[in-house]
């Protein structure tokens, strides 16, 4: 090739008809070579759907290697978009779920199952492989509030808190469910209560992830009033003694005080109320005060003195 003939082809190569000229054998090259059939390894997406009760999923989709032959441009598909193959616990009913291992050849069959037009697959890398699930394992936990309802100030709970379920269960991995000792939940609202309410609460979410739970919702009521002090002098009697002894005690009265709602004052009366000491012969020296007629909805209650001495004579 003479000199003029080099010259006019690097020209030629270095201009824009050049590099377009390249461009398009390029093109045609990459065209015919994906036409070409190749054996490769490409991903198989595989999605699980639990419709068993005995089964919990450690997660719902898996990928696996798989050996295919087809054409340069359906492997180059294939890769960007993997192949979905769609498998349902039910239809694993036979499967050992201490080790969930199921051979690859029912990945086969599956595929050409649910692919019965394509040829394409040759079969899977792996000769078997470990499924992401495990038994389920059931358990049940009374429902507890992380925190009260906020009362306002001078105000209390007449009676205990109602939950409208006495349990909540949860099903999962075993491992889960015995690192997992109380339901636990929190109240949707943390507003200044004065009155009845009627609230919602949710599991909170660090334990509602950990496994299924038939519900991670309750309903929280109670009675709410506002409360104030009461106070009486009463007198103290001896109880148990036998007749022959005569009984003496260091106080013979004893002051009772607590907290009782507003809306039940009105009904209490000093004569409602009964301060007892029981005697008993193995004694320390003192008598515990028993007081008797007290509301189921009082609080704070405080007697003085909490212990009366006491001499005996016969």
């Amino acid at each position: 090739m003479t000199n003029q003939q080099q010259s006019h082809k690097a020209r030629f190569l270095g201009s824009k008809q050049g590099l377009l000229f390249l461009l398009f054998a390029a093109l045609i090259w990459v065209l015919s070579a994906l036409s070409e059939e190749y054996t490769a390894v490409v991903p198989v997406y595989v999605e699980i759907e639990n419709d068993a009760t005995n089964v919990i999923l450690l997660d719902t989709h898996f990928n696996v290697d798989a050996s295919m032959s087809a054409t340069g441009f359906s492997l180059l598909y294939k890769r960007l978009f993997p192949p979905q193959l769609e498998l349902s616990t039910n239809e694993l009913s036979t499967l050992d779920l201490e080790k969930p291992e199921v051979s690859t050849q029912y990945l086969v069959n599956s595929y050409r199952q649910q692919f019965p037009g394509r040829n394409d697959l040759n079969g899977f890398v792996e000769n078997s492989i470990l499924l992401p699930l495990t038994a389920a394992v059931v358990k049940s936990f009374t429902p507890t509030l992380a925190a009260p309802p906020a009362l306002a100030e001078g105000y209390q709970l007449t009676s205990p808190i109602q939950i409208n379920m006495d349990e909540v269960t949860a099903s999962g991995g075993k491992e889960n469910l015995e690192s997992l000792d109380a339901a636990i939940f929190e109240l949707l609202t943390d507003d200044i209560i004065k009155e009845d309410f009627v609230l919602k609460a949710v599991l909170m979410d660090s334990i509602a992830a950990l496994a299924q739970w038939n519900t991670t919702e309750i309903e929280v009521s109670g009675t709410v009033d506002r409360y104030s002090d009461v106070s009486f002098m009463l007198p103290i009697t001896v109880a148990n003694a036998p007749s022959s002894l005569d009984i003496e005690l260091t106080s013979s009265s004893v002051a009772l005080k607590f907290a009782a709602p507003l809306s039940s004052l009105k009904t209490i009366n000093a004569q409602d109320f009964r301060a007892e000491v029981v005697y008993e012969q193995a004694t320390n020296g003192q008598f515990p005060v028993i007081i008797y007629g007290l509301p189921v909805n009082a609080k704070q209650v405080v007697i003085t003195p909490p212990t009366v001495s006491y001499l005996i004579s016969e």
